[in-house]
């Protein structure tokens, strides 16, 4: 650990917009959260050439690198034929003339074709000069559907590839839900790569290099919109070996941009808690309590659900990944349970619990579609198979948390002092400012507040009218400085740890935590203390 080298292949620096009024963006911000981490180089693009002009952006971009010597350029670049762009050969040389080995293209963002007719030219200099391609997107479920409009289509990027085998890209941003889109590609174009600051599936370091190798997979952070800690621990607590990591820390972008030499190490200094020293080490965390409050669970040996690819979520393997960093509990839900069947979902919670006393807590799912007798339900899941908490799920029930259909199980709950995981609504501070005054006794959880700023705002303002409200951050998004955020909002004793295992892996959620940059002593109460109050209150 202490040799490794770590260099960023996926970071944005400059102003853009929208940002939120908190969001951190200059490229001394990067600098010194590189420094926090242990990132010792990175590979940046400028966000005035992906959302004003190419050109015009390189160019800053160029002055922002003079102030380190870790920062390596990314050139946005498009196809010559409207005049905006030099033509292909002097574009590659004017990189190359000031050391720039990595492109980067946005084709919906710049509104121009992703194809073999529009961009061949270009694609064709690339490839001769070795220069690599980078792209960010592809499908989440849809492939008739458009992604963000910064985003590449997977039927695009495959055409590409098969025109130029020998092109290097780099394919980022990717999220977890697209992986069986992912997968063919990896599989059908050797010189495809991928990162995973955004494509963080169950063990997905794991999963991607038995299927295509280590050589093509690349650590990227997507600083600074997420979390760089979150993309590190990825990396330092994965299965992987330690010459593995290491090509996916550093070693594979080196290669693939030709780096004549890797940055220097950080001079050693000691790390502000023992929480942040053991997470650099890739070290389960030790003597500190740690309860995932948000996760679910599926049935055992399940490969996936459904809509997504979903290995390693049953009981025994959600065991197995906490003993990586340190968890002591989870709390969970039934994937199954809050999807389209409660009964039996809440089945496979049961047998979970029973196979792992202690380890796992219950998250109860009712469906009030479903539910004909209430008394009968919940002394079912709450009195004999000992669920303390609750999981009404309005995504799937599409009912608002303050309806009357929902009434007889917070009453139910009111008086056992259970805890619910509410999924944010449309309307959830409005429901929510209705609802939690009327059950006191209920401790609130509003899930995903880490996605944003601004949902970080909608948990506040429903947390400081009601002190049986409490935040909980998980999400894909990571978001830097949101958790910081929350807690002088709110207090530490009002945040809560939880990761959404395993639809996500739990390790960038608990980088996102261990990497923040709160105290030692507000972070063990948001990874375990104050979950492990709210759990001790149930009365059943």
């Amino acid at each position: 650990m202490d040799n490794r080298i770590y260099i960023d292949s996926y970071a944005m620096i400059g102003k853009r917009g929208p940002k939120d009024v908190e969001a951190r963006y200059t490229t001394e911000d990067f600098l010194d959260e590189m420094e926090w981490c242990g990132i010792h180089g990175a590979f940046v693009a400028h966000s005035v050439a992906k959302e004003y002009d190419p050109t015009y952006g390189n160019r800053m971009l160029l002055r922002e690198m003079k102030k380190s010597p870790r920062l390596y350029g990314v050139w946005a670049v498009m196809p010559h034929h409207t005049g905006e762009m030099p033509k292909p050969k002097d574009l590659v040389k004017e990189m190359l003339d000031n050391g720039i080995r990595v492109a980067k293209m946005y084709p919906r963002a710049h509104r121009f074709p992703f194809t073999v007719d529009f961009c061949g030219d270009l694609l064709r200099e690339l490839e001769r000069n070795e220069i690599l391609l980078m792209v960010e997107g592809g499908h989440l479920y849809n492939p008739d559907v458009l992604e963000p409009s910064n985003q590449v289509l997977i039927a695009d990027l495959d055409a590409i590839l098969t025109s130029f085998p020998n092109l290097k890209v780099l394919l980022q941003a990717s999220r977890w839900e697209s992986t069986r889109f992912t997968y063919p590609l990896m599989i059908k174009h050797k010189n495809l790569h991928l990162e995973l600051s955004n494509h963080q599936g169950n063990r997905a370091m794991e999963v991607f290099a038995g299927w295509s190798g280590t050589d093509r997979i690349l650590f990227g952070t997507g600083a600074l919109e997420k979390s760089p800690g979150a993309a590190k621990a990825f990396v330092d607590y994965c299965t992987l070996s330690d010459a593995d990591k290491q090509k996916i820390a550093a070693g594979n972008i080196a290669r693939l941009a030709k780096l004549e030499q890797l940055p220097q190490t950080y001079r050693q200094k000691k790390p502000a808690d023992s929480i942040l020293a053991l997470a650099k080490e890739g070290k389960p965390l030790k003597n500190i309590l740690v309860i995932d409050s948000h996760a679910h669970i599926s049935h055992d040996e399940a490969k996936g659900v459904g809509f997504i690819h979903l290995p390693y979520g049953d009981a025994k393997s959600m065991v197995e990944r906490a003993k990586l960093i340190g968890i002591n509990g989870i709390c969970i839900s039934g994937f199954l349970a809050i999807w389209s069947d409660y009964e039996e979902g809440n089945t496979i919670v049961w047998d979970a619990m029973k196979r792992y006393p202690r380890f796992y807590h219950g998250y109860a799912t009712l469906q009030p579609q479903y539910v004909k007798d209430w008394k009968k339900e919940c002394r079912i899941v709450h009195r004999k198979h000992k669920m303390g908490g609750m999981k009404p799920y309005y995504p799937r029930t599409n009912i608002p948390y303050n309806d009357k259909l929902w009434a007889p199980w917070f009453e139910y709950g009111n008086r056992i002092h259970a805890y619910a995981l509410i999924h944010p609504s449309p309307n959830v501070v409005t429901e929510m400012n209705d609802i939690a005054p009327k059950y006191p006794n209920i401790a609130f959880i509003i899930a995903h507040c880490g996605a944003s700023f601004h949902d970080a705002r909608l948990g506040i303002e429903i947390a400081q009218k009601n002190p049986n409200v409490y935040l909980e951050i998980t999400l894909t998004s990571v978001t830097y400085r949101v958790i910081e955020f929350m807690v002088q909002q709110v207090g530490a004793d009002r945040v809560l740890f939880g990761t959404d295992q395993p639809l996500r892996d739990p390790i960038p959620q608990f980088g996102w935590m261990a990497y923040s940059h709160c105290t030692y002593e507000e972070k063990k109460k948001m990874f375990g203390l104050n979950m492990r109050k709210i759990i001790r209150r149930v009365k059943i």
